[in-house]
């Protein structure tokens, strides 16, 4: 019996990457004491969902389960807006590991749906990932599950705009993409089958046509699981589906070449799993298949003497000369020559060696120190044939040889495919380091090391990285030169999660972030809202109360509640806001101040203009809420400034005049409730207390009447006034106490600069 394990069984990015963030979210500091769950199972997987159990992350099935505080993973499926609007209602925390595929078909039925286009979504209608992309169009798509589903599509002045499930099968897609084109005028077709899923199932159908039996490893409630079914059993006669590894039964399998794939959601160790138990089972299949050998050759003999008549004797084969029983005897057992790599089970360990049962006339043994811990009895061990001693009566071997042979050939082959291999940083050089992978050994350059040059390269020392091998090859002198770099892995990896990171961040994204850095000018800080992805917080954006410098509002190491504002992939810029608008003071503030309330408030500063015009006083009403109160509120009297009758830190009552929530603009009166009158000035006092009294005026004259006759008169002439003389101007010299004159004393100034001057 022989296996096969495709390349592509496992875990697909998008998978991982919602294992890996509730991973971390599990272990986030900043979560201590919160409820972590994520919002259906993170996969299709109960054994990876039970572990996450054990760490502490939760399920819930719908947002109402969620409470304030609470943190809420998204799977990699994805949900609707909808969704993600219930959750941030409730309080809680939102992780997104949307799947970054799936992010963009949320992105293509949004944008498409809002331009007027009908949405058709190829896919399970029950899938989770189905139910967040119709919710991203209002959950007005027509969604098709097969070939007979397009019978549904009715005719429309509108065009169409199709997308596919991730996971959904290629050649379901195709033929349904066919009947799309033929019968719709105009349509646009997104082929959104992740790559990943369409190289794992070309892969399922090509070793399915190579197999006699097919092992899918995975979930019965996982799509792509159940698609990798259906195409191997289209193909191969026998399929089974394993969730757990007790599912396998290889009974009646002794003479079959068995083909194995695992769904996007099936983790590494329960493939391994899977894969030790087949090796068990190989084992005895092989020791079965010598046993019934044996059988064979008895039964054959058997009937050989029960044939009936006569038989006569076969005569004795010539003895050859020299021949004797021993003789015979050591050519029955195995020959083992130095030189040769044997692989035998382990019959004994002691302090100093461990034998191998070579099957032949003396014993073989290893040393106890090629080996990194005691072996156990019956393990397989590679080992090469180091010397035979018939003085001694033993074989010596070496594995350390075998293995640096197979390192050296592993290491080949990695650098022919391009595949990373672990290495161990084991000893560092001027320019470099000397990495092991087992006993062969590479260098790797300063530059390698990592995204940047490394100049402390003892640091590494200790450390396993993964590099891809850049170099095999024999120099001049015939020594092997291995190279490797780790760089060329970094990149990629920063590329995939640059990918992830900017494919999920949007507009209006809330992030737990750490405070990574504050400027040194207080204009700011730097949040780190995953791994290698900071955004900037500047001072303005900190809070809702008036501060001048960013640490008064946050310090570093601190885990705060950001929202995205803007950001820009090229320019690697992203900027956030710590404001959230449930924190906004001014929040429903039509509702909590009503004109004509009375409030007590503290005079935070006079309202003076630039040209220095005062005009009234600002008021604090809460942290957060200033309001103008204006210098006619204030007192009964006619009053210049504020000063002249209320203080700084002072604390009144004043009445609601006016609200403007949109502005943000509070108006409000003091007098109204109680008017503060500037202090009486010296004199003021007794004027106020005895007013003056008024003269009574003198009784008009009565006109003579003579005069109100002579109606013809001519009004009497004006004589000119003659001009004034103009006085003659005196000039008179200001005298000095002393009887010198202001000029005398000007006159005797000196006006050279002195040193001192």
């Amino acid at each position: 019996m022989t296996y096969k394990l495709a390349k592509t069984a496992g875990f697909c990015f998008g998978v991982n990457n919602a294992v890996n963030v509730a991973t971390e979210a599990a272990g986030d500091p900043g979560n201590a004491g919160k409820r972590i769950v994520t919002l259906g199972p993170v996969i299709h997987n109960p054994g990876v969902v039970e572990k996450l159990k054990q760490q502490g992350v939760g399920v819930i099935d719908s947002p109402e389960e969620a409470g304030p505080g609470d943190v809420v993973i998204i799977r990699a499926h994805g949900v609707s807006p909808d969704v993600c609007r219930r959750l941030e209602e409730r309080g809680a925390a939102v992780i997104d590991a949307t799947c970054p595929f799936v992010k963009r078909i949320h992105k293509i039925v949004a944008d498409d749906s809002d331009y007027g286009r009908n949405i058709i979504i190829v896919g399970d209608p029950d899938h989770p990932e189905v139910i967040g992309i119709n919710g991203c169009c209002g959950n007005k798509a027509l969604i098709i599950a097969n070939e007979t589903d397009c019978s549904k599509i009715k005719p429309s002045a509108s065009p169409f705009s199709c997308v596919v499930q991730t996971t959904f099968n290629t050649k379901i897609f195709a033929k349904i993409e066919k009947i799309l084109k033929e019968t719709l005028d105009e349509i646009f077709i997104y082929d959104t089958i992740c790559y990943a899923t369409v190289q794992r199932q070309e892969e399922a159908a090509k070793l399915a046509a190579e197999s006699d039996m097919m092992v899918v490893i995975g979930s019965r409630t996982s799509s792509n699981t159940l698609k990798l079914f259906d195409i191997c059993k289209a193909i191969c006669p026998r399929v089974q589906l394993v969730e757990k590894p007790a599912d396998l039964d290889l009974s009646g399998s002794n003479f079959f070449h068995i083909g194995v794939t695992a769904g996007a959601s099936a983790p590494g160790w329960l493939i391994e799993e899977v894969l030790v138990i087949m090796d068990e089972v190989k084992s005895i299949v092989n020791e079965n298949l010598t046993d019934e050998a044996v059988e064979s050759a008895d039964t054959a003999e058997e009937t050989v003497e029960t044939v009936e008549g006569p038989v006569e004797a076969a005569e004795p084969a010539p003895e050859a000369e020299g021949e004797s029983f021993e003789d015979l005897l050591n050519e029955s057992l195995t020959t083992v020559k130095s030189g040769e790599v044997v692989e035998k089970p382990i019959i004994k360990v002691d302090a100093t060696r461990v034998y191998l049962d070579l099957g032949f006339k003396y014993e073989g043994y290893v040393d106890i120190n090629e080996f990194d811990e005691t072996p156990e009895i019956g393990a397989m061990v590679k080992a090469y044939v180091v010397h035979v001693s018939d003085r001694d009566c033993e074989v010596k071997l070496s594995k350390s040889k075998v293995d640096k042979n197979v390192d050296l050939i592993a290491l080949e082959e990695a650098y022919k495919n391009k595949t990373p291999v672990t290495v161990k940083v084991i000893r560092a050089t001027e320019r470099g380091v000397i990495a092991a992978y087992g006993t062969a050994q590479l260098y790797i350059s300063a530059s390698q090391l990592g995204l940047f040059y490394v100049k402390k390269t003892e640091e590494k020392v200790g450390q396993e990285i993964e590099v891809i091998i850049t170099r095999y090859e024999t120099d001049d002198k015939g020594r092997l030169r291995i190279g490797g770099s780790a760089k060329t892995i970094l990149l990629q990896k920063k590329q995939e999660a640059d990918d992830a990171f900017w494919g999920s961040i949007e507009v209006g994204k809330i992030y737990n972030g750490t405070v990574k850095g504050l400027t040194k000018t207080g204009t700011g800080a730097f949040v780190e809202l995953a791994k290698g992805y900071d955004g900037f917080l500047p001072v303005r954006e900190a809070s809702w109360l008036r501060i001048k410098e960013i640490g008064e509002a946050v310090k570093k190491g601190d885990v705060i509640k950001v929202r995205v504002l803007d950001f820009n992939r090229e320019k690697n810029r992203i900027n956030l806001t710590a404001k959230m608008p449930e924190d906004d003071p001014w929040y429903d503030a039509e509702n909590i101040y009503q004109v004509g309330d009375i409030l007590t408030v503290t005079v935070a500063r006079y309202a003076v203009t630039k040209e220095g015009k005062h005009y009234g006083v600002f008021v604090d009403v809460v942290p957060g809420v200033t309001a103008l109160v204006h210098i006619s509120h204030i007192s009964n009297k006619r009053i210049v400034s504020a000063e002249e009758c209320l203080e700084i830190g002072q604390q009144v009552e004043a009445q609601v005049l006016a609200v403007n929530a949109e502005e943000k603009k509070l108006s409000l009166g003091i007098k109204e409730v109680k008017a503060y009158d500037p202090p009486a000035k010296e004199g003021e006092e007794e004027a106020e207390a005895a007013p003056k009294e008024k003269k009574e005026r003198a009784p008009r004259k009565e006109r003579n009447a003579e005069a109100e006759g002579e109606e013809d008169k001519k009004p009497s002439e004006r004589k000119p006034r003659a001009p004034k003389k103009p006085k003659e101007e005196e000039f008179h010299d200001d005298v000095t106490p002393s009887g010198t004159s202001i000029g005398d004393l000007i006159g005797n100034l000196n006006f050279d600069e002195t040193e001192d001057q």
